[in-house]
Parts: structure tokens; sequence; C-alpha cells
């Protein structure tokens, strides 16, 4: 096969190259619109010749070139360097030498057109070709101007998503190995006295694994499989612990239908139980779950040594307080108190609306 019998292949235009020829566009048709404007204000009433046409036209010609020169030349190498006044003494300077030089055109070419031109040079010409020029640069400079800004905007605001979206996969991953190292001793422990029931700790364990792994990398999940994850983790955490250690979970509310980040409650889970089961004096565990239309509350409870001050930190504590600080802005309350040996932890959280 020959290369002028292969296919030629399509083309596809960039979004940005598409854009651009959008702007273009947009820019011409409205110099078009201008143009004709000017045109009909100045000559609608009488009759169309080449002349009139010509002087409309070369008129729109300097303004386009006062417009783009302030847009491409002046803007970027003064403005947007801060030299203000710099950029106030090239705006006047680069008018003044169009209105002189554009003076000669009128006066020569198009007088017959402009009957008040008695003379070459006037102190009111020169002013009003000053006074037009500053509109455009005006109109040029305050377009950049605003047209830079919302870029710039744009552009932070993509910055700061892609930045967000960094930080939170950071965070989830330093929960997750965390969350799997203390599995996983859990596990060893069992196997090290061959228990028994430590096959069906390891199919625990994979269902958690498959939760974090797959289900968990979703913005938000099913708050049912949230708590399923979380049972999971309490019937793998019983397998070491003794009979008569008392582990509650209370549910009260419809999970049906409700949405939230993943793990989030999951950690506080995890923090009662490595550090709930410290005293000989032990009230076990209670975590109580009660779930409204619009919000869920989740309280934890358990004994803490009473030899052992609490800071309330911790690796997942405060990668906890930072994920509700980014995805759950001023739509959360987490709380920790200590109290005689005993302490509580509690989240408020308001659901995010979901579209429908």
């Amino acid at each position: 096969m020959s290369l002028k019998s292969l296919p030629k292949p399509m083309i596809v235009l960039p979004e940005m190259a598409v854009k651009k020829r959008y702007t273009v566009a947009l820019h011409v048709a409205a110099w078009v619109l201008f143009g004709t404007w000017v045109f009909y204000f100045l000559y609608g009433n009488s009759a169309l010749s080449f002349g009139k046409v010509m002087d409309v036209l070369v008129g729109l010609l300097i303004n386009i070139f006062i417009f783009y020169f302030n847009w491409y030349v002046l803007i970027s190498r003064y403005l947007a360097r801060n030299r203000i006044f710099l950029y106030i003494a090239a705006v006047l300077t680069t008018l003044i030498a169009i209105a002189v030089l554009r003076a000669p055109l009128d006066f020569y070419f198009f007088r017959e057109y402009n009957r008040e031109m008695t003379q070459l040079y006037s102190s009111e010409r020169i002013l009003q070709y000053i006074m037009g020029g500053l509109v455009l640069i005006f109109i040029s400079s305050a377009l950049k101007v605003t047209g830079n800004y919302i870029r710039n905007e744009r552009r932070n605001k993509e910055l700061e998503t892609q930045k967000l979206t960094a930080e939170l996969a950071f965070l989830k991953s330093q929960v997750n190995p965390h969350f799997l190292f203390n599995t996983l001793n859990n596990i060893y422990s069992l196997a090290y006295k061959q228990h028994p029931e430590t096959p069906d700790a390891i199919m625990k364990l994979s269902l958690l694994m498959r939760y974090m792994l797959y289900e968990s990398n979703d913005a938000l999940v099913s708050l049912e499989k949230e708590v399923d994850h979380i049972r999971n983790f309490i019937a793998l955490q019983k397998l070491r612990l003794r009979e008569q250690t008392s582990i509650k979970f209370n549910i009260d509310g419809n999970l049906e239908g409700k949405q939230i980040a993943p793990m989030l409650l999951m950690t506080l889970v995890e923090n009662a139980f490595k550090h709930g089961l410290v005293s000989k004096n032990e009230i076990g565990i209670i975590l109580n779950l009660v779930v409204h239309d619009d919000a869920l509350l989740f309280s934890t409870i358990n004994n803490t040594s009473q030899h052992k001050k609490r800071d309330f930190g911790g690796i997942g504590l405060e990668n906890l307080k930072r994920r509700l600080n980014l995805l759950y802005d001023k739509r959360h309350e987490l709380t920790f108190a200590e109290k005689e040996g005993t302490f509580y932890a509690t989240l408020k959280l308001y659901f995010k609306p979901t579209n429908r």
C-alpha cells in the first residue's frame, strides 16, 4: 500500500485553539458593529460614496491600532509590571504621535467630509483625537485587566482544587496503612496463638481491604456501606478480646439514601479500640450513631488510662480533622472530652446536598 492511499488522519482542534478562534471572531464582530455604527452616525442621512467609506475605514483602522497597541504592548510592558507613570507617559506619547500623523490624512484626503477643518493643525482637533484615543485606551485596558483577572481566578481555583485533591489523597493514604497495620497485628496475634477463628479473621480483613481499596476511592459512599465496614471491623476486633469485654454499637434512624465521605467514622472507631482497652476497670466501648434527615451524630465512649495524659492528637485524629475541614467546612462539629478515665468523641456531620 502506498502512502498516498493511506487515509488522512483527522485533525482534532485543541480546546485552546477553539477558544482562541472564538475570541478572534468576537473581536472581529465587535469592530464590524462599531464601524457600522460610526458610519451611520456620520453619514446615515447622506448618499453613500467611496470617500465616505474610506474616511470611516481609515479612522477605524487607526482606532484598531490604538486598541491593540495598548492591549499587546503598553499593558504588558508597563501596566502589568506596575510601572504606572511610564504607562501613562507611553499612552500620551502614542496618542499625541497618532494625532500628529492623522491630522494631515483628514485635512488633505477627507476635508470635504469635515467642513470644520480650516487648518492643518488646531489644538481643538488634536485634543479631539487624543480624547477619542483615551476612550479606546480605557476600554482596552478595562477588558484586558478584567480578562486577566478572570483567567487568574480560574487558574487559582483549578490549582486549589488540584491541591485539595492531592492533599485528600495523601491523608487517605495515611489513614489506610495505619488501619491496616493495626489489623495485621491483630491477625498475627490470633495466628500465633493458633486461634481456630483465624481463617474467619482473614476473610473479614479481605472485606475491609475491598472497601478501602475500591469502594472508599469515591468522593461519597452510602452510609450503609460505612456502617457495614464498622461492623466488620468490630467483629474482627472481637476475635482478640476477652468475652466479657463490652462492645456496643447503637444505631438510631434511617441509613437509607444517606451519603458521607468514606473512612470518617472509621477513624473514631479505630481510635476508640486503640486507646479504649487499657484499663482494668473497663466500661468497654460504646458507639452511638443517630441519623437525621440532614445530619448525623456519631459518638464514641471508651475508657482510657488515668495515668496517661491525652492531647487528643495522633496521626488518625489529626488527619480526620484536616479531612473534615477540607470536605465539610462549616458543616461539621468535632469535639473531644475526657472525664474520670472516660474518653468522649462526638462528630456532628451535615450531609452534603445531592443532585437528584
